[in-house]
């Protein structure tokens, strides 16, 4: 230990010229940010208020600004002489930021030289505003970015005392936990902001006749009495859309789960998986354009009358397309989470690999499994431009086409999310409120159905 002591006294010659030379020029800069800040205050009409400024900032603001940085700027000095860690990671943190703010203005100049034309940059004149942006980053960066390796290089001869350490654990902490709260009161304020915007609706329409009117009629007539605001048809559209994407999603997806957690070899595993994983990153209008052109066409070849090819079913299988990879990937992980032993129970007791599956394996997986089913539903839910493009979009309450009761799902329909998307831009009082309380509604039923699922995690966990 007294060893250990003496090699952090004692510091090597370049460490410490290069430590007091930073304290050196930090303590100059200081003494002159402090000059400023009296000079300003002694000669307030240096600075010039900018009356379209939204601060409106005048030479008194900017010398407090300068003294409050000039003390700033001694207190590193006085660290940085002492070796404190807590000096070298301030003058590091603002190293860092002046080189990315660096960046970013140079980005922006870069871009603003390229598209701000009329016409098409030539190839030659991009590479030459390009390598003059580099140029000039390098050439003031250089500075920054060799001190930055030097205290890197010399952090070992850095002291930190343990009040330190815990003072900068419990800093990270708090700002971890305000980072984690932030979540919470960004979606609480997107919550109150739809609510504000949607409580006209709420009041002069009411909760009743929304929820169970069965005609959406604001057309050109928004904000008399005569407009209807009944949201019933496109509360079944959701419904029975992403009723028939789990019917038809879930067995392929959790099927899926267990040929890549159980039966399929590595090779198989790794064609599968990323196939899968592109599903998530296509686009949504790329699905809607597949229903359109391909999915409609087959659809319509069906024998029933008024049926367009448009409509309920066409939702119900892109979506369940959308779907799969969510379902399959948090069910295989599901499965995966299955304790080895009870699979080699189950074969030492004679079971086949399938009835290990059927009747140990997925029923211990089984809460996994379904939050993975109601995540899917919440990923159905608030799919909006793959709806507009293939379901039709009839504001009427879906019915069968015959007497046979499956043919609703050759109707047409409308989504909750895709009556915001088609009707927002047109808007105003009355159908503008309504189309917000259709916001709060998605929101809610999104946010039961997420809590449905954790719920189930939850009990994954204790169990």
């Amino acid at each position: 230990m007294a060893n250990l002591q003496s090699r952090t006294l004692q510091k090597p010659l370049y460490a410490r010229i290069i430590t007091r030379l930073l304290a050196i020029i930090l303590g100059v800069a200081a003494i002159a940010s402090l000059v400023l800040a009296v000079y300003l205050l002694f000669n307030p009409g240096l600075i010039e208020v900018n009356e379209d400024s939204l601060l409106k900032l005048n030479a008194i603001h900017y010398a407090v600004g300068a003294f409050l940085a000039s003390g700033l700027i001694a207190l590193i000095a006085q660290g940085m002489w002492r070796f404190k860690n807590w000096a070298r990671a301030f003058l590091l943190f603002g190293l860092i930021i002046y080189i990315l703010y660096y960046f970013v203005n140079i980005i922006f100049a870069i871009s603003s030289s390229i598209f701000a034309g009329e016409s098409v940059v030539p190839m030659a004149s991009i590479l030459q505003v390009v390598g003059k942006g580099l140029f000039y980053f390098i050439l003031n960066a250089i500075i920054p970015a060799g001190l930055i390796f030097i205290l890197m290089k010399i952090d070992q001869f850095f002291e930190d005392s343990s009040r330190q350490r815990d003072y900068v654990d419990k800093s990270l902490r708090y700002i971890l936990m305000g980072t984690a709260l932030s979540c919470i009161i960004i979606v609480f304020l997107i919550f109150l902001f739809t609510m504000t915007e949607a409580w006209d609706s709420i009041e002069e329409i009411g909760l009743k006749t929304m929820l169970l009117g069965t005609i959406w009629r604001p057309g050109s007539i928004i904000g008399t009495d005569q407009a209807q605001f009944g949201l019933l048809p496109m509360i079944a559209g959701s419904i029975l859309s992403t009723f028939g994407a789990v019917i038809i999603g879930v067995p392929l997806s959790v099927g899926t789960a267990i040929l890549l957690a159980e039966v399929a070899p590595r090779a198989v595993r790794e064609t599968i998986r990323p196939a899968i994983e592109l599903l998530a990153g296509i686009p949504s209008v790329v699905y809607g354009l597949f229903g359109m052109v391909v999915l409609a066409p087959l659809i319509r070849n069906i024998d029933v009358p008024r049926n367009t090819g448009f409509g309920l079913l066409n939702a119900s299988i892109i979506l369940a397309v959308m779907i799969i990879p969510t379902i399959t990937n948090i069910a295989e992980d599901a499965i995966r989470a299955v304790p080895r032993e009870y699979k080699e129970g189950s074969l030492a007791l004679g079971g086949t690999h399938w009835q290990t599956i059927v009747k140990v394996i997925l029923p211990a997986a089984k809460s996994g499994i379904l939050a993975a089913v109601i995540l899917g539903i919440g990923r159905a839910l608030g799919e909006t431009m793959a709806m507009i493009m293939v379901i039709g979009n009839s504001i009427a309450m879906p019915s069968p086409l015959t007497d046979n009761p499956l043919t609703i799902f050759l109707n047409t329909a409308r989504t909750l999310t895709g009556n915001i998307a088609v009707e927002i831009n047109y808007a105003a009082g009355n159908h503008r409120s309504a189309l917000f309380f259709t916001g709060i509604l998605l929101f809610l039923m999104i946010m039961v159905v997420n809590s449905t699922a954790r719920f189930f995690m939850r009990s994954k966990q204790e169990s």
